[in-house]
Protein backbone atom coordinates (compact mmCIF):
# COMPACT_ATOMS: atom_id res chain seq x y z
CA UNK A 1 0.00 0.00 0.00
CA UNK A 2 2.68 2.68 1.06
CA UNK A 3 4.95 1.70 -2.60
CA UNK A 4 1.33 2.57 -4.26
CA UNK A 5 0.99 6.11 -2.74
CA UNK A 6 4.92 6.77 -3.37
CA UNK A 7 3.71 5.99 -6.88
CA UNK A 8 0.84 7.80 -7.38
CA UNK A 9 2.47 11.21 -5.45
CA UNK A 10 5.76 10.49 -8.38
CA UNK A 11 3.20 10.01 -11.12
CA UNK A 12 1.22 13.41 -10.01
CA UNK A 13 4.35 15.59 -9.62
CA UNK A 14 5.96 14.06 -13.08
CA UNK A 15 2.18 15.43 -14.72
CA UNK A 16 2.62 18.73 -13.07
CA UNK A 17 6.44 19.78 -13.45
CA UNK A 18 5.76 18.65 -17.35
CA UNK A 19 2.51 21.30 -17.34
CA UNK A 20 4.76 23.74 -15.62
CA UNK A 21 7.25 23.48 -18.72
CA UNK A 22 4.43 25.09 -20.46
CA UNK A 23 4.41 27.91 -18.48
CA UNK A 24 7.96 29.17 -19.17
CA UNK A 25 7.96 31.99 -21.88
CA UNK A 26 11.22 32.32 -24.32
CA UNK A 27 13.10 35.31 -24.27
CA UNK A 28 13.97 36.88 -27.78
CA UNK A 29 17.26 37.99 -27.98
CA UNK A 30 18.58 36.82 -31.56
CA UNK A 31 16.06 36.34 -33.88
CA UNK A 32 16.46 36.04 -38.16
CA UNK A 33 13.20 38.60 -39.46
CA UNK A 34 11.77 36.87 -42.54
CA UNK A 35 11.95 38.33 -45.82
CA UNK A 36 8.59 38.04 -46.94
CA UNK A 37 6.85 40.77 -44.33
CA UNK A 38 3.65 41.11 -46.76
CA UNK A 39 2.44 39.31 -50.07
CA UNK A 40 -0.27 40.59 -52.74
CA UNK A 41 -2.68 38.20 -54.13
CA UNK A 42 -4.12 38.15 -57.60
CA UNK A 43 -6.76 40.47 -57.09
CA UNK A 44 -3.97 43.38 -55.12
CA UNK A 45 -5.22 42.23 -51.68
CA UNK A 46 -2.41 43.04 -48.90
CA UNK A 47 -1.78 39.40 -47.25
CA UNK A 48 0.41 37.80 -44.74
CA UNK A 49 1.78 34.96 -42.93
CA UNK A 50 0.73 34.14 -39.68
CA UNK A 51 1.64 30.92 -37.50
CA UNK A 52 -0.79 29.42 -35.02
CA UNK A 53 0.07 26.92 -32.83
CA UNK A 54 -1.25 24.83 -30.19
CA UNK A 55 -5.23 23.64 -29.16
CA UNK A 56 -6.95 24.40 -32.71
CA UNK A 57 -8.15 22.41 -35.24
CA UNK A 58 -5.99 23.86 -37.93
CA UNK A 59 -2.56 24.69 -36.30
CA UNK A 60 0.14 25.89 -38.89
CA UNK A 61 1.56 28.62 -40.83
CA UNK A 62 -1.81 30.12 -42.60
CA UNK A 63 -1.56 33.01 -45.29
CA UNK A 64 -4.16 35.81 -44.41
CA UNK A 65 -5.45 39.08 -44.95
CA UNK A 66 -3.80 41.94 -43.24
CA UNK A 67 -6.40 43.77 -40.97
CA UNK A 68 -7.16 40.41 -39.85
CA UNK A 69 -8.57 39.75 -36.32
CA UNK A 70 -8.68 37.16 -33.75
CA UNK A 71 -11.95 36.11 -34.24
CA UNK A 72 -11.91 35.83 -38.20
CA UNK A 73 -8.41 33.99 -37.59
CA UNK A 74 -10.01 31.61 -35.41
CA UNK A 75 -12.55 31.13 -37.53
CA UNK A 76 -9.61 30.32 -40.56
CA UNK A 77 -8.28 27.75 -38.55
CA UNK A 78 -11.51 25.56 -37.32
CA UNK A 79 -11.72 27.28 -34.32
CA UNK A 80 -10.27 26.27 -30.73
CA UNK A 81 -11.00 22.50 -29.99
CA UNK A 82 -12.96 21.35 -26.59
CA UNK A 83 -10.38 22.36 -23.84
CA UNK A 84 -8.72 25.17 -24.99
CA UNK A 85 -7.75 28.12 -22.39
CA UNK A 86 -8.62 30.68 -24.35
CA UNK A 87 -8.28 33.33 -21.29
CA UNK A 88 -3.99 32.57 -21.71
CA UNK A 89 -3.57 33.30 -25.67
CA UNK A 90 -0.21 34.65 -26.45
CA UNK A 91 0.94 36.37 -29.35
CA UNK A 92 4.42 36.62 -30.30
CA UNK A 93 6.02 39.26 -32.97
CA UNK A 94 8.53 38.62 -35.36
CA UNK A 95 10.02 42.21 -34.71
CA UNK A 96 9.55 44.09 -31.37
CA UNK A 97 6.71 46.89 -31.45
CA UNK A 98 7.54 50.55 -31.13
CA UNK A 99 7.07 50.02 -27.45
CA UNK A 100 9.55 47.45 -27.65
CA UNK A 101 7.04 44.44 -26.67
CA UNK A 102 7.44 41.22 -28.08
CA UNK A 103 4.80 39.18 -26.71
CA UNK A 104 1.22 40.03 -25.38
CA UNK A 105 -1.27 37.90 -23.78
CA UNK A 106 -5.17 37.59 -24.35
CA UNK A 107 -8.22 36.87 -22.70
CA UNK A 108 -10.41 35.69 -25.65
CA UNK A 109 -12.92 34.21 -23.17
CA UNK A 110 -14.28 38.08 -22.50
CA UNK A 111 -14.87 38.08 -26.16
CA UNK A 112 -16.53 35.15 -26.38
CA UNK A 113 -19.42 36.15 -23.04
CA UNK A 114 -19.88 39.85 -24.72
CA UNK A 115 -18.66 40.24 -28.08
CA UNK A 116 -16.31 43.05 -27.48
CA UNK A 117 -13.43 43.30 -29.73
CA UNK A 118 -11.88 46.15 -28.18
CA UNK A 119 -9.32 44.14 -26.15
CA UNK A 120 -7.99 42.24 -29.88
CA UNK A 121 -4.08 43.47 -30.89
CA UNK A 122 -3.82 43.85 -34.52
CA UNK A 123 -2.10 40.90 -35.97
CA UNK A 124 1.33 41.39 -38.15
CA UNK A 125 2.90 39.80 -40.09
CA UNK A 126 4.77 36.38 -38.76
CA UNK A 127 3.01 36.60 -35.74
CA UNK A 128 2.65 33.26 -33.56
CA UNK A 129 -0.32 32.68 -31.51
CA UNK A 130 -0.42 30.19 -29.33
CA UNK A 131 -3.74 28.51 -28.30
CA UNK A 132 -2.84 26.36 -25.18
CA UNK A 133 -4.85 23.63 -23.46
CA UNK A 134 -6.20 23.49 -20.04
CA UNK A 135 -4.33 21.80 -17.51
CA UNK A 136 -7.64 19.82 -16.79
CA UNK A 137 -8.02 18.54 -20.36
CA UNK A 138 -4.54 17.80 -20.54
CA UNK A 139 -5.44 15.48 -17.05
CA UNK A 140 -8.45 13.82 -18.60
CA UNK A 141 -6.82 13.09 -21.49
CA UNK A 142 -3.83 11.08 -20.29
CA UNK A 143 -6.43 9.45 -17.39
CA UNK A 144 -6.33 6.64 -19.67
CA UNK A 145 -2.52 6.36 -19.90
CA UNK A 146 -1.87 6.99 -16.13
CA UNK A 147 -5.18 4.39 -15.51
CA UNK A 148 -3.83 1.39 -17.33
CA UNK A 149 -0.05 2.15 -15.77
CA UNK A 150 -1.73 2.31 -12.06
CA UNK A 151 -3.68 -1.41 -13.15
CA UNK A 152 -0.22 -2.70 -14.40
CA UNK A 153 2.06 -2.02 -11.51
CA UNK A 154 -1.25 -3.07 -8.89
CA UNK A 155 -0.86 -6.10 -11.13
CA UNK A 156 3.06 -6.09 -10.28
CA UNK A 157 2.26 -5.81 -6.41
CA UNK A 158 0.03 -8.69 -6.14
CA UNK A 159 1.87 -10.78 -7.83
CA UNK A 160 4.76 -9.78 -5.46
CA UNK A 161 2.80 -10.51 -2.52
Amino acid sequence: MNKNKYLFIILSFGMLLAESQDEISPTFSDFQISSERYLTDEKGNIMMYVNIWGHVNAPGHHLVYEGIDMATMLSMVGGPRSGANLKKVRIYREAPDSDGKLQYQLNLQKFIQSGNRSEFIKIKPNDTIIIPEKITSVILTKVGTVNTFLGLFNLYFQLVK
